[in-house]
């Protein structure tokens, strides 16, 4: 008999109680998991060696609804922690965001702070943008500008004493 007509066979004989069989214990995947168990006796390497098919049948059943129930499990806790990450990434945004009057002042005090500098001699306001916009040194600044680093001291000196006489300004 060929392995189609014994496969065919097994079926007719057992798929009903499989079936039932993995419809108690998995549901709606019944029927999936017992084409299953029947694709893995087809692939078995030497199914001549089974001594009982049918509790071959069962036993592959069975293993595959724990199989699935472990899955649904996982899939579950995905579920959930994808969902706790999309609260979670929500409420950093929130908290992250500014409200719109913290905006505007901010963007006020931003005016505030351009309207102070562009005060400032030329040479004395890139030296201080360099210092606290670019984070670089004096010895650096001095370079950039072609001054001495004593005069890249002097000139960030004199705008910081600049912007503090402002009340408004707080460093």
């Amino acid at each position: 008999m060929s392995v189609n007509g014994l496969m065919d066979i097994l079926f007719r004989r057992h798929s009903k109680e499989l079936l039932f069989f993995a419809s108690q214990r998995a549901g709606s995947a019944a029927e999936d998991l017992v084409q299953e168990a029947y694709l893995r006796l087809m692939r078995h390497p030497n199914p001549e060696s089974i001594g009982n098919i049918r509790a071959f049948l069962y036993r592959t059943t069975s293993n595959l609804t724990v199989d699935y129930h472990r899955r649904q499990v996982l899939e579950a806790r995905y579920q959930q922690t994808s969902t706790q990450d999309v609260e979670i990434d929500a409420q950093l945004v929130k908290a992250v965001t500014p409200s719109p009057e913290l905006r505007l002042s901010q963007q006020q005090e931003l005016d505030m702070l351009r309207d102070m500098l562009q005060e400032l001699p030329e040479i004395t306001r890139n030296a201080f943008l360099l210092n606290r916009i670019e984070g670089l040194s004096h010895a650096e600044i001095a370079k950039r500008l072609g001054i001495s680093v004593r005069n890249s001291e002097r000139y960030l000196a004199n705008a910081m004493r600049h912007l503090l006489k402002h009340s408004n300004f707080d460093e």
